[in-house]
């Protein structure tokens, strides 16, 4: 929670107010899970916490107030990463890093899922609200990435024809995509542990090169 939490009218909510604001967010989470984003009614919402809907209207607007707060929140958890890439990634430690960094980064999406998909959805079909959360939520990776990557060109392991932006940008892509078909590779024999090891190979040759 932030210092100031708002109510729907934009007046800053007490400590006993918050609460009850958790309350619906968190049972507006648990109905996205169960139901999908089609599928949430406030009315379900504040029936699962025993209050009415006139209550979640004093903090949101709507339903899709509420996802994006949860998307916001969603967004800040990105940080528990950023350890992992400011660490040294020189030597038997990068591979250790890279796997690390993929299976947080897939704990991350794991326990998000319902809420990072309506986010991205939102995002993809123009909603400036939910892509500026998207882009909040990875700025921060996406430039420790960077920096990852132009040490790497610097010390001349990885070639300095890559733009470092570009290649970050593409290796976020690709856990985003794969790790969200896990399921699917599952079908065909790969299991989770085979997936988290290749994307970070494939991460670790390309912003570490040789190790």
């Amino acid at each position: 929670m932030t210092d100031d939490v708002l109510a729907s009218d934009g007046r800053v909510i007490g400590t006993r107010a918050q609460l009850t604001r958790r309350r619906l967010l968190d049972a507006t989470a648990k109905s996205l899970a169960e139901h999908g984003a089609l599928g949430i009614r406030v009315v379900d919402i504040t029936r699962d916490i025993g209050t009415s809907p006139a209550t979640f209207y004093q903090y949101f607007q709507d339903v899709e107030e509420a996802i994006l707060a949860l998307a916001e929140e969603a967004a800040n958890e990105v940080a528990v990463l950023r350890p992992i890439l400011a660490a040294s990634w020189d030597g038997p430690e990068g591979a250790f890093h890279a796997v690390e960094l993929v299976r947080e980064f897939r704990d991350y999406r794991d326990r998000n899922q319902a809420i990072l998909r309506v986010r991205d959805l939102k995002a993809d079909e123009g909603d400036t609200r939910f892509r500026a959360v998207r882009q909040a939520g990875y700025a921060n990776l996406m430039a420790d990435l960077v920096v990852k990557i132009e040490e790497s060109q610097a010390a001349g392991r990885i070639t300095a024809t890559l733009n470092p932006y570009a290649t970050a940008a593409a290796m976020l892509a690709m856990m985003e995509r794969l790790l969200t078909y896990q399921s699917e590779f599952g079908r065909r024999g790969v299991t989770a542990d085979a997936m988290v090891a290749t994307i970070a190979e494939i991460l670790l040759q390309t912003i570490v090169g040789s190790h």
